[in-house]
């Protein structure tokens, strides 16, 4: 998925805060090709998982951080299909000559956002066809300050 907009707030060194638009048409599966990519983007943009036509868009809007030296601890809000909920992950940052990079790896409870399509939160007796409830997301933002 692309961020549609944003912001990031540094002070110090440090994040402490900011909001981010990502673009839930964007899906974009990168471990398949052909018939079988576009079959599985079509199925995440779908009612059954993320319901873009209905929600286009989630946010991201960082609540506070701790750390130093460029590592930092990170807790936001995140939603998703309209749906609010407080996560925490870990960030990189790190700043030259007006330019800032970011990474971070978010793991999320996708059943805490109502996401249900094969998810043994919801649905008993799937066994081995029940999918799992993490998803994991690799971010990366870079920019200029202002």
């Amino acid at each position: 998925m692309k961020i549609k907009g944003g912001s990031l707030e540094l002070k110090g060194g440090s994040i402490v805060g900011g909001e981010f638009v990502i673009d839930m048409t964007t899906i974009n599966n990168t471990d398949l090709e052909g018939g079988m990519k576009k079959k599985l983007e079509g199925h995440l943009s779908s009612p059954d998982f993320f319901a873009v036509e209905e929600f286009p868009t989630a946010t991201l809007k960082i609540k506070s951080s701790e750390g130093h030296d460029g590592h930092m601890h990170v807790t936001a809000d995140l939603t998703i299909k309209g749906i609010t909920n407080e996560i925490t992950f870990d960030a990189s940052y790190k700043e030259k000559d007006g330019t800032f990079m970011a990474t971070a790896d978010i793991v999320i409870d996708r059943s805490k956002f109502d996401v249900r399509y094969g998810s043994d939160s919801f649905f008993d007796n799937l066994g081995d066809k029940a999918i799992n409830n993490k998803v994991a997301f690799k971010i990366s933002l870079s920019g200029k300050q202002k």
